[in-house]
């Protein structure tokens, strides 16, 4: 039966927490039923539930990289219906308009505001800013401009570069801003996170988290008693649980009342916030939930051998880079004895030894890759596809 508009509406309008242009996304659907939408998303070598289970809860309501499209694959997403297409290639395609546009924005905002939108980049932390990172929200606001999408889903921590996007358009007089959705994103699980939790796997789920990693980082989880604001488990129940199941089934403590399924999160903080239930009842529940969930990627890639190979080469990526994390942080911790020794010897001279040879620590600098996701009606088409980073935690 085909979806009327007010239904229609309704049903993107849910996708995101916020929209930027929604009167003219009314337009848009009057005028064109089967929009285009692009997908933002950045290739990571350990997916978090936040990319593999929502973004896939978004996809399939309007219808990424061999790693990221087995894990889509094994939640189901509707790939059938979607066209996946390279940043690199479109990059190319579009080189003659989309490199003077890059250009033109970083001529037209100065270096501060740029710097503004990268108030955290992980790994670096705040105050460490690479100068390459300046020009990324310029590539953006032009990859967005540059390709022919009527539609843009981001997420809400990109909300400030896609807001220069609007402002770039209306300094240039510029027409045809396209309709931007942009869902919330999942908090840290950690209490009082900062960018130092930011190495601690705790923080998140990952796809490829066993049951019992799954239960550890639950029950480690910031969730007290009674308050439901910057509460990270309701939070996680409202955007994955809910929207996946349709409900969310607590199994009480003996003697702490019946069992209960709620199918909205009204009622859940009803009885959270009065106290008829509690935050260890909560964590069991989640976790239960999202092993179910989860246990779907684990018996995908349990039968699957192609899936299963992209897993192995990772996991070699994951343990180097957590030799290098872990020699990090022991600089981190050496620096400030370091410092106090190298003041002891200042005065000391060593005229046998050749000159002092400084060695820079760190990696090569990370080329942003990104892979969008067009939603496209079922009119077949092959998929487009290239290897590149996916992984687990080792």
């Amino acid at each position: 039966m085909e979806m009327g508009f007010d239904e229609k509406f309704a049903l993107l309008r849910s996708i995101a927490e916020e929209c930027i242009c929604e009167d003219e996304l009314r337009v848009l659907l009057k005028k064109k039923p089967n929009p285009i939408c692009y997908v933002w998303f950045e290739p990571t070598s350990m997916m978090g539930i936040e990319q593999g289970i929502m973004k896939t809860i978004y996809v399939n309501k309007m219808a990424i990289i061999r790693y990221n499209i087995m894990m889509w694959k094994a939640v189901g997403m509707h790939l059938d219906k979607v066209e996946i297409i390279w940043f690199s290639d479109e990059l190319n395609h579009h080189a003659v308009d989309y490199w003077p546009l890059a250009m033109d924005v970083s001529r037209k905002y100065t270096m501060k505001r740029m710097a503004s939108y990268c108030k955290y980049v992980e790994p670096y932390g705040p105050g460490i800013l690479p100068a390459a990172q300046i020009i990324y929200p310029c590539m953006l606001v032009s990859a967005v401009l540059c390709h022919k999408a009527d539609i843009w889903l981001f997420s809400m921590d990109l909300r400030d570069i896609v807001m220069l996007t609007r402002d770039y358009c209306e300094d240039t007089n510029r027409g045809n801003i396209p309709t931007i959705f942009l869902p919330s994103v999942l908090p840290n699980l950690l209490e009082n996170p900062e960018f130092q939790n930011r190495r601690n796997p705790g923080r998140t789920i990952f796809m490829l988290d066993d049951e019992d990693d799954i239960e550890e980082k639950i029950s480690c989880a910031f969730c007290p008693s009674r308050v439901v604001a910057c509460n990270p488990c309701l939070e996680y129940i409202k955007s994955v649980v809910l929207p996946w199941f349709g409900k969310f089934e607590v199994v009480q403590k003996e003697g702490n009342g019946s069992n209960k399924t709620y199918s909205s999160m009204k009622e859940l903080i009803a009885d959270y916030e009065s106290g008829d239930l509690d935050s260890f009842d909560v964590k069991l529940a989640l976790g239960k939930a999202i092993n179910d969930i989860l246990e779907l990627v684990s018996e995908f890639f349990r039968s699957n051998e192609e899936a299963q190979a992209q897993i192995v080469p990772h996991r070699l990526q994951d343990e180097i880079g957590a030799d290098i994390q872990k020699i990090q942080l022991q600089n981190e911790e050496m620096s400030g004895h370091v410092a106090s020794t190298c003041q002891g010897i200042s005065d000391l001279t060593f005229p046998s030894l050749s000159p002092t040879t400084e060695v820079a620590t760190g990696g090569a600098a990370d080329e942003k890759g990104a892979a969008h996701v067009r939603g496209r009606r079922p009119t077949g088409g092959e998929e487009r596809c290239a290897d590149t980073g996916g992984g687990r935690r080792g």
